[in-house]
């Protein structure tokens, strides 16, 4: 970087104003004739070594280029479909977003190439069963048929909730409780679901609260995941119900069972405290009673 300060203070304080004028005027013509020798062979080297010339991606092998559209366009966690608030002040990637979803307007080819792995490839999250019709209607037909796996929330209401009937709403206004989303999940335009990721959660109540499976629910994600193609393996995972509603699905299906951090931070706890109470097992007695032999020594001397 030229700095104009030093450059002036270069000039012989002496001399007088139409000298200094001279000399000014020699100093940044010299100056301005460096950067353009500089910049002229900058450019050569450039133009030798193909540095402004486009990466010829299409000339790699199929099996490369889709290793590139797998690192450009999977996403760390399942994609949610609305923005989330910005990570301000972090200096870190979105892993709800594909890192670089602006490969897929590079050129026609990339794009028929690529959507492919976008769709397949990535999980697409669902807070609440308007984010996954908007979803539907945003993307097209072949694009639907190219998604393999979603994940939905689902929000227990509490027992003194009023749930209105879907049948009675709009698409758009359907809520997160288990009626809607079972009205959701059998409206759903994405056939070609193979694996169902479900998050099941009563707010405001303890980690350790884990919920039961309904059996409307159960019997719509049975049906959901029953439109599999014969030779596929339906996929479900359930976070936040009892272990043993694994039960309650098909033999042939993957059935994988995942708790809240919230709830195995809370076992974890509770684990180490058992643990260390059958280590110890007359710890607990001596916290309690105190220190019983020294009482017994008082009452003796009395």
């Amino acid at each position: 970087m030229i700095d104009i300060h030093q450059l002036l203070d270069s000039i012989n304080d002496s001399l007088d104003d139409s000298g200094k004028y001279e000399a000014t005027l020699r100093l940044l013509r010299s100056t301005a004739r460096k950067y353009n020798e500089v910049y002229e062979e900058l450019e050569r080297l450039k133009e030798a070594t193909g540095f402004n010339k486009p990466f010829p991606i299409l000339r790699l092998p199929r099996e490369i280029r889709d290793e590139i559209y797998t690192y450009s366009l999977c996403a760390a966690k399942p994609v949610e479909t609305i923005p989330r608030w910005p990570m301000i002040g972090l200096d870190v990637d979105n892993p709800f977003k594909p890192p670089t979803p602006g490969l897929l307007r590079a050129n026609k080819q990339i794009y028929r190439e690529a959507v492919e792995i976008l769709y397949s490839r990535n999980a697409f999250r669902f807070q609440e069963p308007g984010q996954l019709f908007a979803f539907e209607e945003q993307i097209r037909l072949e694009s639907r048929k190219r998604v393999k796996e979603m994940c939905i929330w689902i929000r227990f209401p509490r027992s003194d909730e009023v749930v209105l009937d879907p049948k009675a709403l709009l698409r758009s206004e359907y809520d997160s409780v288990p009626s809607h989303w079972i009205a959701a999940l059998k409206a759903c335009r994405l056939e070609k679901i193979v694996h169902l990721s479900i998050e099941a959660e009563m707010l405001f109540c303890a980690p350790t609260a884990l919920l039961s499976m309904p059996k409307d629910l159960q019997d719509s994600i049975g049906e959901f995941l029953g439109r599999v193609e014969d030779g596929k393996m339906p996929r479900l995972s359930l976070t936040g119900f009892w272990e043993e509603d694994r039960e309650k699905f098909p033999k042939r299906w993957e059935v994988v069972m995942d708790q809240w951090d919230d709830y195995k931070k809370e076992m974890e706890e509770i684990r180490r405290e058992l643990e260390g109470s059958e280590e110890y097992p007359d710890a607990q007695l001596a916290s309690d009673f105190g220190d019983f032999e020294d009482e017994e020594e008082v009452d003796d001397e009395e």
